[in-house]
């Protein structure tokens, strides 16, 4: 487990995505993919007790959240997600409800280290198939958030 850490966050990874070996192009240099963007709600009623919460436990109100594709058949109840944590401000990547995201968006990603992420976990891709599949999607999922009245 360790090890398979250490080569997901190893520095050589990200350069490897940038390069540009003409000699030998491959689909791992990809420039940029097609991703559902979304950000986090900011007041929203959690736990048992109902209280009263900015943002979630791992994000601040408005972090910019990458959506990965729908994972298992729960109709995109719970995705995956990768956002800037609360306190470290690194990215983490993690299961959250959909209903606490929303201005949902289609947007071209460039960060090597999302790019990274989404290839090597299976996500979305710069194929014209992806961009289509996201549009589709932008139809219903602003439905899902929550809307919260004081």
């Amino acid at each position: 487990m360790f090890e398979w850490i250490k080569h997901v966050f190893r520095k050589g990874i990200i350069p490897k995505l940038n390069s540009t070996n003409e000699d030998n192009p491959s689909e791992d240099q990809t420039k940029f993919i097609w991703c559902l963007v979304g950000n986090v709600i900011d007041l929203h009623l959690s736990g048992k007790d109902q209280e009263l919460m900015h943002g979630t436990k791992h994000f601040t109100p408005n972090t910019k959240v990458y959506c990965f594709p729908t994972r298992w058949g729960d109709g995109y109840e719970n995705i995956k997600v990768i956002g800037r944590h609360r306190k470290s401000h690194r990215f983490i990547s993690i299961v959250m409800p959909s209903k606490l995201i929303r201005n949902w968006r289609l947007q071209k990603v460039y960060n090597p280290f999302i790019l990274n992420l989404m290839q090597s976990q299976n996500g979305w891709t710069n194929s014209e198939k992806d961009r289509q599949t996201i549009l589709e999607m932008l139809e219903w999922l602003p439905d899902r958030t929550i809307h919260f009245k004081k």
